[in-house]
């Protein structure tokens, strides 16, 4: 055998200490950046049309959970304008809807206009009943 025990053992200890230091770093983060958020999206006039096949019973249409829209015997065809959020990333809308029991298949056309953009348009179709999400997202 060739070489001291002691110079090997310090050898390999100093190998071992070395390695710990990217472990180190591996492990321990780095202060960062506070989070800054995004700016926060101005409420601007959406219009939302809705175009129904057969006359509906009832619908509501949804943002976020909360009703922004609600009508009891409305007529074939429907807009309203809203103030309301429209961020770069788009909504998303839940569209209920309920018809009478004897009305065949049908569907309902919703557009949405964002104050800046082109209608955006969607299509959802109910037999008795309609519970969906669209998402409404602008085309660059």
């Amino acid at each position: 055998m060739r070489g001291s025990p002691l110079i090997r053992a310090a050898c390999i200890v100093a190998i071992l200490l070395l390695a710990t230091i990217p472990l180190w770093k591996l492990t321990h983060k780095a202060e960062s950046a506070p989070f800054v958020d995004a700016a926060p999206a101005t409420k601007a006039s959406v219009q939302i049309a809705l175009a129904f096949a057969h006359e509906p019973s009832e619908f509501q249409i949804l943002h976020l959970g909360k009703i922004i829209w609600e009508e009891k015997s409305p007529g074939a065809m429907m807009q309203k304008n809203l103030a309301m959020e429209f961020p770069k990333e788009g909504i998303d809308l839940e569209i209920k809807a309920a018809w009478p029991a004897a009305t065949p298949l049908t569907a309902v056309r919703v557009s949405v206009t964002p104050g800046s953009g082109a209608a955006i348009e969607k299509t959802a179709w109910g037999n008795g009943a309609l519970d969906e999400v669209l998402a409404f997202r602008e085309v660059d």
